[in-house]
């Protein structure tokens, strides 16, 4: 792991944890958490940012750096968009390049040439993807110039248009996705609920001509609209690390813009006046709240869209909510315009594969909507919508006890298990988490995903990640329960705290720190001893590490608990771990084994060590 070298003052929060065994947590009841600030921060600290153990995991997706320039041009009488447009990126160094069509099949979008510099390049296409070979040669990047028609359905599909409210979703061709290892992704089978798309995200400069007197929405705000033609008008758009670029419009919209702190506007279109005054409403109390629990939008422009009845139920694209005038019935737009809205940090700011992990954003999304209720209305409406959840989550566990979270889309047998799992199990799953840690240790963790993984695909794995670094340990909690059957109850955290190692009264942060593990604080050996002058080396005769230091030669094993000092073996109470690659030992090592003084103090959770008599402790 890669060492940060901080000179400025790092404070290091500690965590108070009362232990269920020993030294590892196997069950942490929210009422018992207490987090302070460590005592022991001193101006002048060295080693790694404490905030920075376990740099943030790669994203799902090999981010190739893609930039669009799309000129595109909405003919409303015969219901098509045309248009051109050039995509920059890294070169995959793949044979071939891909491109994702994500139409229809009983709607095929035309993607009728590409263009390398001057040159026109064959290409075939197998339903969702566009395949050419790479033409790119030694160059570090490249651009592809592709010239497309796509018919708009005249219905109210994900994209279409139904009483002139015109729905423009996944309109163009885009890049397609790499995982880490540089094989392309296959875009997911379509089924008739989910969204399974695989989206890369990528800036975008997009102008787009339409009738005159057409009020658009759009993934980046309002855009700048000036006359073409007399008849026509074109909105130029400029927009930055977006996971797709969709426009709602009609030329019956009418258009409000409201503005929330810090810098975030949100335009609201509908075409009821009225109807705005109740979106507004709900927007209002919906922002502050998210806001609140995941931290700020790291966009400067939102949009709501209302279309038509009989349309897609609700919608999330790239900083777009969307639903469908039917909602007003029962009151559901209190329900799913919040959970649309959550979208916007869950799926678009933060995303994952949505055919294999959806239960991250729907789970969390979900128990959005609890917040929203809980804040607005008060505890019995939100807990209202958890009893329904644990009603779920009980069906499913009756009805499909080998299923789990981790379930791929097209797995589900019905829509309705789909709901259960993803949706009702997926925010017990979260709130299970939060009435564990507590409520700002929860807001502390979403915060930090928002921090290190906003413009990533992402997993459990870059959870549990995410988790461990707000707690400052080592947890596993969502690899763990979203891989387990339906039938099991969710498994508690497992967390590691990690240990302030102050040497001669100075904080040290290793690269890989120090931790309570089995009942015992355990030290990397080569780093902190380095630190306090230790000589470590391997002895090829005896098949030993050899430690020198403080007037001792010290030789152990790995994974044994047995030290040789001088002539004398000596029993360290606990065997060496192997954390990372590293080689930990018990903090038994430098006191026993080596002769240094040592003091660690649980509630502060710091281990102090001295390697010379100090005047101060």
């Amino acid at each position: 792991m890669k060492t940060l070298q901080k000179t400025s003052l790092l404070v290091c929060l500690t965590i108070l944890v009362l232990f269920i065994s020993a030294g590892v947590i196997a069950y942490w009841p929210a009422i018992s958490q207490l987090f302070t600030v460590s005592k022991t921060a001193v101006s002048d600290q060295t080693g790694v940012d404490p905030f920075s153990y376990d740099p943030p995991l790669p994203s799902y997706v090999k981010d190739l750096h893609p930039s669009y320039t799309i000129q595109a041009e909405l003919h409303t009488s015969e219901a098509k968009i045309s248009g051109k447009m050039t995509v920059e990126f890294d070169n995959p160094k793949t044979k071939d390049i891909r491109l994702y069509v994500y139409d229809y099949i009983w709607n095929k979008m035309a993607v009728k040439s590409i263009r390398y510099k001057d040159k026109s390049l064959p290409f075939s296409r197998e339903i969702s993807v566009v395949k050419l070979d790479n033409p790119f040669g030694n160059e570090l990047r490249g651009a592809l110039t592709i010239e497309f028609e796509n018919p708009v359905p005249r219905r109210g599909t994900r994209f279409g248009v139904k009483d002139d409210i015109w729905t423009l979703t996944t309109w163009y061709p885009m890049l397609a996705a790499q995982n880490q290892q540089g094989s392309w992704y296959d875009p997911p089978q379509r089924i008739d609920f989910g969204d399974p798309f695989i989206y890369h995200y990528a800036d975008y400069d997009v102008s787009f001509v339409s009738p005159r007197g057409y009020q658009w929405i759009s993934s980046w705000g309002r855009g700048e609209t000036r006359e073409v033609d007399g008849s026509k008008q074109e909105v130029h758009y400029q927009a930055k690390k977006l996971l797709n670029f969709a426009l709602v419009g009609s030329p019956l919209y009418h258009i409000e813009t409201i503005t929330f702190p810090p810098n975030l506007t949100v335009d609201i279109a509908s075409v009821d006046k009225g109807n705005i005054e109740r979106i507004k409403t709900i927007a209002q109390s919906v922002f502050p709240t998210y806001t609140d629990w995941y931290g700020a939008l790291p966009y400067p422009h939102v949009s709501i869209a209302e279309t038509s009845t009989g349309t897609t139920y609700a919608m999330e694209y790239a900083n777009l909510a969307i639903f469908k005038r039917d909602m007003y019935q029962r009151n559901l737009v209190d329900h799913w315009l919040p959970h649309e809205i959550a979208h916007l940090w869950w799926y678009n700011s933060v995303a994952t594969l949505e055919a294999s992990h959806g239960w991250l954003d729907e789970g969390l999304v979900e128990l959005s909507v609890y917040h929203y209720l809980n804040n607005r209305y008060g505890g019995q409406s939100a807990s209202t919508l958890l009893d329904e959840y644990t009603r779920d989550n009980q069906r499913l566990h009756e009805k499909h006890p080998a299923g789990k979270l981790d379930k791929p889309l097209q797995t589900f047998a019905t829509e309705e298990e789909f709901h259960w799992t993803w949706y009702s199990k997926g925010a017990l799953l979260f709130d299970n988490l939060r009435r564990q840690i507590g409520d700002d240790s929860y807001k502390r963790f979403l915060k930090r995903v928002q921090v290190n993984y906003h413009g990533s695909v992402i997993g459990a794995e870059h959870l549990d990640q995410a988790l461990g670094q707000a707690l400052q340990g080592e947890a596993n909690y969502f690899v763990t329960n979203t891989k387990s059957p339906n039938a099991q109850s969710f498994s508690p955290v497992y967390f590691e705290p990690y240990i302030t190692t102050v040497i001669n009264g100075m904080s040290f942060y290793p690269s890989i720190p120090a931790r309570v593990t089995q009942n015992t604080v355990y030290i990397p050996l080569r780093e902190v001893g380095e630190r306090m002058g230790l000589a470590i080396s391997w002895d090829k005769e005896k098949q030993m590490i050899r430690v020198k230091g403080n007037g001792r030669e010290v030789f152990i094993k790995e994974r044994e608990q047995m030290a040789e000092v001088g002539e004398k073996r000596l029993d360290l109470g606990k065997p060496l771990l192997e954390i990372k690659e590293r080689t930990m030992v018990p903090l038994s090592f430098f006191d026993q084994a080596l002769g240094f003084e040592t003091n660690y103090e649980p509630e502060e959770k710091t281990v102090k060590i001295y390697t010379r008599i100090a005047t101060e402790k």
